[in-house]
């Protein structure tokens, strides 16, 4: 294949110092001609239509001058700038149109394909160099490196790529921190001085000097505030060093060796201790990252998206000689009524045809073989019974009193899609199972969306997994698994086989699925392991989404913490909501002491790892009960608000039913009312469930099933 990759024209290629275009343009080449294609670097200028089959070309102004020559292209946009000034901008106007016009247009990050919106665009990583950038010997005491051309083209200032936070993350730390880039950056310290005595800044380092940089160094900070590739250059230059890496990217949970943060140095901070306290299984983890992502493997996927525009001028061939074939006249045939059937979110019957008839449709539940539900239709039009979840289905189909056509719900070996429509952490946990328990009953192909595809998708590998409201096209059948009521209160129950307050909560998915319930774990997929090394604690979760989930025992928690520090147990508090808040507190009775504080707006997989390396999770009927009782952690749930068989058989339950409680069973939560107590509001009574269990009945409940 002859390929040609445009230079932009004002830097050398190789580039002989800061230049990432040129750099991209120059590994494609390289590793092309290893793979034993005719690859060129040219001027657009020196380019003859017709003389080549690939055309690459890297920025937009020589897109479009392509365009204008009758040159076919494909297009990679390196642009941030395209976003950071809006689609109302010049820069974005330009790029846009460049990817329009190509025949396949790619970015280097998946946020900018919603961004641009158009048919042609999809998502192309960058590489490294593995043989160039590896891992030196290992320093003796830790230390930070970042590598960044800092600040925007309007003002270079600008901490675009963080250094003020992680410098500030390496002084709270105490650790030495270099910082590379070209002397653009000599604006970012003129306008920000530092005082830091361990701080390093060089500038204009060769690629050479840059690869000596990484080797001698620990890990690799990099909190971006915007980049056009996810991963861009210098984080997998880094990681392909052995270099661990802290930083925003978009792919960050999925990327072995890089922990993700937003821009914070307190998540700097703990990203860098969790990172170097197992430091050299994610320097391993990185460095195969980079392999995975190098030049010579991202190339042979360029080589499979050049060989598909081949298919696209095929296809561009054949519809223009489709669009000027003569057309010829036929006999008109007489009309023949078709019939099509569904099951997406409930069964469906429609006739289409010009053939005018009367059909009567019955919609026949096989379980018990009585139709629930008949109709007359004629052509052109369809009829559904109101049932949305699963019921397997006959429907038979008769003109004139006899069966003219018949369809029995068969999904073997066809898409069928499965939401679960809740945001919150314990219903995704608690439904998930019994989405595989429908894909292994029917022999079909799930496609599954939730508000938590992380925590399955590496251990479900034959379902595949989507984000909610994504258009999931060929289906045979389609269901949305959620608690439904009517805007009067009353449970809508052609969503809703059951009344689902009255039965466990993993049984709202079985009966939604047709599948037998018994009570199923659910697989997590485990985030690689940051080590944590506390000695022997247990974690609690006493937060939650309503106060009527709460234990509300004044002073309840902290005798709980006290009681195990007497056994020589650590307590770690892992909840979203911060410890020291005054607010959240006082639903506490306070601030809780002496224990350990790993609350905050943390990663759900610091959360796994935190519950996972604890003897014992104790918590309220919330989420991360349900993932602690997922993760094989002993656990602990205290709650008057639920019954017992709502949550998980083998939890161990804290209820005193000398109490009004259960009132979860009866009423329907007001989740805009934090105080919702549905019987007791406003009275001495109000959360009496669990204002009268005591710290003592949790205490004599534990002792009674665990050696402390």
């Amino acid at each position: 294949m002859k390929i040609i990759q445009v230079t932009p024209g004002l830097l050398p290629i190789p580039p002989n110092g800061w230049g990432a275009v040129e750099k991209i343009i120059w590994e494609y080449h390289q590793n092309l001609l290893s793979l034993g294609h005719d690859s060129h670097i040219k001027y657009l200028d020196d380019i003859v239509p017709g003389e080549q089959h690939i055309v690459h070309v890297h920025v937009a102004n020589l897109a479009l001058l392509c365009k204008e020559r009758g040159i076919p292209y494909i297009f990679t946009m390196h642009d941030h700038h395209a976003y950071l000034y809006g689609k109302d901008s010049a820069v974005f106007k330009e790029n846009y149109d460049a990817l329009k016009y190509s025949m396949i247009g790619f970015v280097p990050a998946n946020y900018l394909i919603d961004y641009f919106d158009l048919p042609n665009v999809k998502y192309f990583s960058h590489g490294v160099n593995t043989e160039f950038f590896k891992k030196g010997t290992s320093p003796e005491s830790p230390s930070i490196l970042c590598v960044a051309n800092n600040g925007f083209i309007h003002d270079q200032s600008e901490d675009r790529k963080g250094f003020g936070l992680a410098i500030e993350a390496a002084k709270r730390l105490n650790l030495p921190i270099t910082i590379c880039g070209p002397d653009n950056n000599k604006k970012y310290f003129e306008a920000n001085p530092s005082d830091y005595e361990l701080l390093t800044i060089k500038y204009n380092l060769t690629e050479e000097e840059l690869r000596d940089e990484y080797k001698k160094h620990s890990l690799f900070v990099h909190a971006s505030s915007l980049e056009a590739g996810h991963p861009n250059l210098t984080i997998l230059e880094a990681m392909s060093s052995g270099l661990p890496v802290i930083g925003t990217c978009e792919i960050g949970s999925t990327c072995f060796g890089f922990y993700p943060i937003e821009r914070d140095v307190d998540q700097i901070v703990y990203g860098i201790e969790s990172v170097l306290s197992n430091l050299n299984t994610w320097s391993v983890s990185a460095r195969k990252t980079s392999e995975r992502l190098s030049w010579f493997e991202r190339s042979k996927s360029l080589v499979s998206e050049y060989k598909s525009v081949s298919s696209l001028q095929m296809k561009h061939y054949l519809i223009n000689n489709y669009t000027n074939t003569e057309i010829k006249h036929r006999p008109k045939i007489k009309a023949i009524n078709k019939f099509l059937y569904s099951f997406i979110e409930n069964a469906k019957f429609e006739v289409l045809g010009q053939d005018k008839r009367d059909y009567e449709v019955r919609f026949i539940d096989r379980s018990t073989g009585l139709v629930d539900f008949s109709t007359m239709l004629t052509n052109n039009s369809w009829a559904s019974p109101a049932k949305k979840y699963f019921v397997d289905w006959r429907i038979e189909v008769y003109s004139e009193g006899n069966l003219v056509d018949s369809h029995d719900f068969n999904a073997e070996e066809k898409r069928v899609y499965i939401h679960l429509d809740s945001k919150a952490l314990g219903d995704t946990i608690a439904w998930f199972p019994y989405v595989e328990e429908f894909r292994k009953k029917h022999n079909c192909r799930v496609i599954c969306s939730s508000f938590r595809n992380d925590l399955f998708r590496d251990t479900y590998p034959d379902i595949e997994f989507v984000s909610p409201g994504s258009v999931v096209p060929d289906l045979y059948a389609m269901y949305t698994i959620g608690w439904y009521y009517f805007e009067n209160g009353n449970i809508d129950f052609d969503k809703n086989k059951r009344d689902f307050r009255t039965i466990p909560l993993q049984q709202t998915a079985s009966d939604f699925l047709g599948i037998d319930f018994s009570e199923i774990k659910p697989l997590i997929s485990l985030p690689q392991d940051r080590g944590y090394v506390l000695g022997d604690y247990i974690s609690i979760a006493p937060h939650a989404s309503s106060h009527a989930k709460y234990w509300n025992r004044p002073g309840g928690w902290q005798s709980l913490v006290d009681w195990f520090n007497t056994k020589n147990v650590n307590t770690a508090m892992i909840t979203h909501e911060p410890l020291g808040d005054e607010w959240h507190d006082s639903k506490l009775g306070g601030t809780l002491k002496n224990l350990i504080d790993r609350t905050g707006d943390f990663p759900l997989e610091n959360r796994i790892n935190e519950i996972k390396h604890s003897k014992m999770f104790i918590g309220v009927s919330s989420g991360l009960s349900w993932l602690a009782w997922a993760l094989n952690v002993p656990t602990v749930i205290i709650s008057g608000f639920t019954e017992e068989f709502l949550e998980p058989s083998s939890c161990i339950r804290i209820i005193n039913k000398n109490v009004c409680h259960g009132c979860q069973t009866k009423f329907r939560l007001d989740a805009g009312d934090w105080e919702w107590c549905p019987i007791n509001k406003n009275t001495e009574d109000m959360f009496i469930c669990t204002k009268e269990i005591s710290s003592e009945m949790v205490i004599k409940t534990i002792e009674e099933n665990f050696d402390i």
